[in-house]
């Protein structure tokens, strides 16, 4: 069976259309350090992937996983740039770089590459798995 990311292939501009108020909502629950905010974003069976390194599934753990994070950082701007989009059907794919930025204080505190998978579920788009890399 062929997936139906396989079977189309969107234009990247229209899938950057598609995810742009996600992001933005997304971005603001880490504007404002809200774990249960930014799992609204989140599919149920979400996955975050720190590469080489852990793995956090599911909507308990990456709750805490949030409420930890976000004790630790505070609110940051997560800036995206250089971003690939790519995918089609039920799944966008976001390729880019990234950096964390204290807000109030304009401190980046930490620099990437994170990849995105997003799912359409009924009418709405999940992030369905996130993969990040921290530069050294």
């Amino acid at each position: 069976m062929v997936s139906k990311m396989m079977q189309t292939c969107e234009d990247p501009s229209e899938l950057k259309k598609i995810l742009a108020p996600y992001f933005e909502g997304f971005n603001r629950t880490t504007e404002i350090a809200d774990a249960e905010g930014s799992m609204k974003f989140m599919h149920p069976q979400g996955v975050i992937v720190q590469k080489d390194t852990t793995s956090t599934f599911g909507k308990e753990a990456l709750t805490d996983l949030f409420k930890r994070w976000y004790d630790f950082t505070g609110p940051y701007y997560f800036n995206r740039y250089d971003e690939k989009y790519s995918g089609g059907g039920d799944y966008i794919v976001v390729e880019a770089k990234m950096e964390l930025e204290k807000v109030g204080g304009n401190e980046v505190f930490l620099r990437g590459d994170v990849m995105h998978i997003w799912k359409k579920e009924q009418d709405k788009w999940l992030m369905f798995y996130e993969q990040y890399h921290v530069d050294s």
